[in-house]
């Protein structure tokens, strides 16, 4: 009985914890746009954004943390972006540098107090 009510315990806190994550990941989206020095390189703007689902919530600011893959390596970059209804996106960069091809991951997202 004891190992039942354990076992009902530790799934109920997976499933929570499975849907704070699951809403986090809604809140904020990368999104691709023409800039003309990114399309010079023939690649696109990237910028993170907030979602209309996070938009209508207004309960506090969003963080992000986002890391930078440049040619399919991850760097050191690992950025922090605060948005908000006032602040709703942030330029990245271009997936296409002169270099080579790079692109962004969402590591962690919070609300702020």
């Amino acid at each position: 009985m004891r190992l039942t009510l354990r076992l009902i315990s530790v799934w109920l806190v997976c499933v929570s914890i499975s849907a704070i994550a699951a809403s986090a990941a809604d809140w904020v989206t990368l999104s691709e746009s023409d800039d003309s020095l990114c399309l010079a390189h023939g690649g696109q703007l990237v910028s993170l954004q907030l979602t209309a689902a996070a938009m209508a919530d207004q309960t506090g600011d969003i963080e992000v943390w986002v890391d930078r893959w440049f040619m399919q390596v991850q760097t050191a970059d690992h950025t922090r972006h605060v948005l908000s209804a006032q602040v709703p996106e942030a330029e990245l960069g271009c997936s296409q540098s002169m270099a080579g091809p790079q692109h962004w991951t969402l590591s962690v997202i919070k609300r702020l107090p």
